[in-house]
């Protein structure tokens, strides 16, 4: 005769490449800066300046992880975000047309196309040859403006020589900036190696354990790009909005 056998459930999460749990220590971030930091860091009174401090204070900690200065930092929503503003701020600033890779998120490719721009196909590895990416650029019949090549693809994980693909578009196109989607990048790899020579960087929190709706942009001091979201002067007149101030301490 059958008996019945009490189980427990065990639920495992297998989707780290979509989104990651929060980091306890991300949620402490949030939690305190949320009590402590509710004015607005753009004003000039003492709780405003308290928020500005510990805004500036992610800051420094975003900037290092990429060996890069806390000024290149642009605060985000997200990766999606930042990607669009790399892709269509450089495009709104300068005109030309953008060159992407096949296998981009479509944060990228979606912008890359509506603008009219061009695109690499893959190699048989997933990977982006900057050969492939030097004949795209010298059969370009308008400028090449801004080249985009995630770091690593969100669906299969193939990395890509970014410091290789900086130098083919340095010499196939010497008046483009080179972005790079390092979203899927910064949990996995030593990631200021890994993007030497990029102009723009597009991240964000929740692939590291950072919370949901959070991201940055880093911009290379020099690179002209025009904001997309209007209305204010914040983060150098690059993204207008209250900054976030509790999610970038959870994000830092």
């Amino acid at each position: 005769m059958a008996t019945s056998v009490d189980t427990e459930v065990v639920e495992v999460y297998l989707d780290h490449a979509a989104s990651t749990p929060l980091r306890p220590e991300a949620q402490a971030a949030w939690l305190g800066a949320s009590a402590r930091h509710h004015a607005n860091p753009t004003g000039a009174h003492r709780a405003a300046r308290a928020a500005r401090r510990a805004l500036d204070d992610a800051r420094d900690e975003i900037a290092a992880a990429l060996d890069r200065p806390p000024a290149e930092v642009v605060f985000t929503s997200g990766g999606s975000e930042a990607d669009n503003l790399a892709i269509r701020g450089v495009l709104h600033a300068q005109g030309g047309i953008a060159v992407c890779s096949a296998g981009e998120h479509h944060a990228v490719l979606e912008p890359v196309e509506h603008a009219g721009g061009l695109t690499v196909e893959l190699e048989a590895d997933g990977t982006v040859s900057p050969d492939r990416l030097a004949a795209v650029l010298d059969a370009a019949d308008q400028p090449v403006s801004v080249v985009s090549i995630m770091v690593i693809n969100n669906e299969t994980g193939v990395v890509n020589d970014i410091p290789a693909l900086v130098e083919v578009t340095r010499r196939h196109a010497p008046g483009a900036w080179f972005h790079t989607d390092a979203v899927q990048a910064l949990a996995w790899i030593d990631l200021a190696a890994h993007v030497d020579g990029a102009d723009l960087i597009s991240i964000t929190g929740h692939k590291f354990g950072g919370p949901v709706g959070t991201g940055a942009l880093f911009v290379r001091h020099g690179v002209e790009l025009d904001a997309q979201i209007l209305g204010g002067g914040q983060e150098r007149g690059r993204r207008a909005g209250t900054p976030d101030v509790a999610g970038a301490a959870a994000f830092a």
